[in-house]
This record gives C-alpha cells, structure tokens and sequence, in this order.
C-alpha cells in the first residue's frame, strides 16, 4: 500500500509539471504572436531616414526569431522602441567599400555563398561621422576556390537604398575565435563580425543595430558614370518567430501529461482493483 501510494504521488507531480511546461510553452507563443502583430504594424509605418537613428550604443531590437544562418541570425528578441525591428528605412550616405565583410557559410536557395556587409556612412545622420551596417544581399561562392572574393567597381558618391531596421547583421556559430581585424583597408572573409570587430576596423563604433537591404541602391548625380551597383541576391526569408514550434512543444507536454494521469489511474486504482476481484473470484 505504501509503494502504491508513493508511485501515485510521483505520477501526479510528474502529470502536473508537464501540464505546467506545456501551459509556459502555449503563453510563450501568446507573446511571440503579439509581436508578430507588432513587427506587421512596424512594416506599414513610415520609413526612417539617417535622422531617426538613434546615436547611443547598447540598444536592443525586436527581432523575428530566426535562425543562425537566417538574415537576422542569432539577434535579440527584446523590446526596445527606440530601434522597432522590421520598421523600413530610406537612407541617404557613401559606401565604405574598403570595409566590405563577406560572411561565410550563408546558404541561400541550397547554394552556399557569402552575404556581403558594407558600412554606410550617413549624409544626414542625427550623429556626427555615423556609421551604419548594411547586410546588402547574397553573392555565391566560387566554386574553384572558396576563398576568392567577388570584386566589383563600387559607387563613390552618394547612394540611396531602402530595406528594414535588423537588431543585428547575421551571426552563425563558429569553431573558436576569429583573429582581430587588419590594420590596412580591404575586403575581408570571416565567419561573424561582432560590435568589437567594427570597432577596430573602423576606428568607431557602428550605430546600434543595422539594416537589412531590401530594393537596389540608387546613385546620385554625384556618382561616377558607369558604375553600377553589384547584382546581389535579396531573396531574404520572412521572419519567422516560432510560433508553430512552440505549439509542438505544448502539444508534447500536454501529452506526457496525459500519459503520466493514464499510467498512474492505471497502475494505481484499475490494476489494483482488477487484482482484488480477480481474487475475490
């Protein structure tokens, strides 16, 4: 009697925790479809310019969820109004094509390939001299050698370009650490590049957060003639927050539960029962 009586106990904690993991992961999806509602009204809204861009360090974008090779990559899910994820932006500014980053192991429709990142620096930024990263698109790799870099005469006057606010450009996992930057100028090969890295590169820090391109640039009057900007792919995925998986889960916590309460009556009361009139008989 005192073993049936512990089994039922542990059968009923264990039905109750995974009920309660199930419940967490059901609010969990509330929260992230609620954002979702929030990034579809941000889309709509109108678009920031250089001005609108907020000047201090440290902040933190809504970020859709994605994954590591995904456009946003491994990004922050907080809330901060002062950098709204998905927002558009219309900018005005000079590429630093010098700081070019190509980003490895970025696949895009089951090829590999780099996504290309440039820093822009900003005509009409609020900031003085602000920077501002632009994940610019998708450039396959060369199939010969991986390590050849494309190289394509870039506009040295003023462009214009129109995309979304990003928390951040694409980070992926990586084996260990990467080396600090050159001290020369030149377009790089690496897996990440962080808000350190930029840092060094550049000799300031980017403005928070960064843009994910989304139409070709446009050049200015300013612009040499005869050079046209790089034919890369914008096939970005929509941002996906996870609310199906987080569905799965509760559906899997839900049904432990259930099999936890089936097993305890089972065991407890129906086996027991069946073994007394058995012997009744």
């Amino acid at each position: 009697m005192h073993k049936r009586w512990l089994a039922a106990a542990a059968g009923v904690t264990v039905a109750m925790l995974t009920a309660r993991l199930g419940a967490w992961q059901l609010d969990r999806a509330a929260e992230k479809t609620a954002l979702a509602d929030l990034q579809r009204q941000r889309a709509s809204a109108a678009p920031w310019s250089g001005r609108d861009w907020p000047c201090r360090s440290g902040l933190k974008a809504v970020s859709p969820g994605a994954g590591p090779n995904s456009p946003q990559g491994k990004a922050s899910t907080e809330a901060d109004p002062a950098l709204p994820a998905q927002q558009p932006v219309h900018l005005r500014g000079r590429w630093l094509s010098q700081h070019t980053v190509f980003l490895d192991n970025r696949p895009m429709g089951g090829q590999p390939g780099f996504f290309v990142v440039t820093p822009l620096r900003l005509s009409d930024s609020a900031c003085p001299g602000g920077i501002v990263l632009v994940q610019r698109g998708w450039w396959p790799r060369d199939a010969q050698d991986r390590q050849r870099l494309p190289d394509w005469p870039e506009a040295e006057g003023e462009v214009t370009l129109r995309g979304v606010v990003l928390a951040q450009v694409s980070q992926t996992y990586a084996l260990g650490e990467e080396g600090p930057p050159p001290r020369e100028a030149g377009r790089l090969l690496r897996q990440n590049a962080d808000e350190a890295f930029w840092r060094a590169w550049l000799g300031q820090s980017p403005l928070p957060g960064a843009v994910l391109q989304g139409h070709p640039e446009a050049m200015t009057s300013d612009s040499p003639a005869g050079v046209a900007p790089p034919d890369l792919q914008r096939d970005w995925p929509q941002p996906d927050l996870g609310v199906d998986k987080h569905h799965a889960y509760a559906a899997q916590w839900f049904a432990l539960s259930a099999l936890a309460v089936g097993l305890t009556l089972w065991f407890s009361v129906i086996r027991s029962r069946r073994a007394r009139r058995s012997v009744a008989a």
